[in-house]
C-alpha cells in the first residue's frame, strides 16, 4: 500500500468501520475502544498505549502519524527543484504546495549531495515563516544563513505557492536570487 494517498486510506477506514456488527461498535465505544489503521512497516505488537485509543465519533480511525506520512510521500511528489542559478543558493532547494500535510510552510534544501534534484535524498526541512531547521541533516551554518536570506526575500512567492494561488510557472518567474 506504498502508493495509497489519504483518499484511498479514508475509503479503507469506512469499509472497515460499515462491515463491523452493530453490536461491537457499541461494546467499543463503552469501553473507549477504537480500532487503528497504520502502515504494514510499523511495529506488530505496539505498545498498549499506541494500539487503544478513544475517538468517540468513530469506531475505526487513521493512525496520525500514518496519515501525516503519506501527506509527505504526496507532497514529495509536488515538489519542484531549484538549483544555484535560480536561487543562488550552493545547494538545490525544493519547494512545494502545503498537499495534505498538518506541519507549517517550509522548503528543503539538499544536504547530501548538495546538487541533488531527489527530494527524497539526505535534506533538511527550513520553515517559511522563521527560517529555522526543523527536519533533516545539521545545515552547515553558512548554508542555513543563504537559505534564510532566500526565505526572506521570497517570502511571499513562497507561501502563495504553498497555498496553490499560484502555478509552478509563476513560481519560478517571481523568485529572486539572493546573488542579484
Amino acid at each position: 500500500m506504498s502508493d495509497a494517498d489519504l483518499q484511498t486510506v479514508e475509503d479503507i477506514r469506512r469499509q472497515v468501520e460499515q462491515s463491523l456488527p452493530p453490536t461491537l461498535v457499541e461494546t467499543m465505544r463503552a469501553a473507549g475502544l477504537s480500532l487503528r489503521l497504520g502502515s504494514a512497516s510499523g511495529p506488530i505488537i505496539p505498545a498498549i498505549s499506541d494500539a487503544v485509543s478513544f475517538v468517540p465519533s468513530s469506531s475505526v480511525m487513521i493512525d496520525p502519524d500514518y496519515a501525516d506520512e503519506l501527506a509527505e510521500r504526496e507532497q514529495l511528489e509536488e515538489m519542484v527543484s531549484y538549483r544555484g542559478d535560480v536561487t543562488g543558493i550552493d545547494h538545490t532547494i525544493f519547494i512545494s504546495p502545503r498537499a495534505r500535510t498538518r506541519h507549517a510552510p517550509r522548503i528543503k534544501v539538499a544536504i547530501n549531495p548538495p546538487d541533488s534534484l531527489d527530494p527524497g535524498a539526505r535534506t533538511s526541512s527550513i520553515t517559511i515563516h522563521d527560517g529555522k531547521v526543523v527536519a533533516g541533516e545539521d545545515v552547515p551554518t553558512a548554508l542555513l544563513k543563504q537559505v534564510q536570506k532566500f526565505i526572506t526575500l521570497n517570502r511571499d512567492v513562497l507561501l502563495d505557492y504553498w497555498d496553490y494561488r499560484i502555478p509552478t510557472n509563476q513560481l519560478q518567474e517571481r523568485l529572486q536570487s539572493i546573488k542579484q
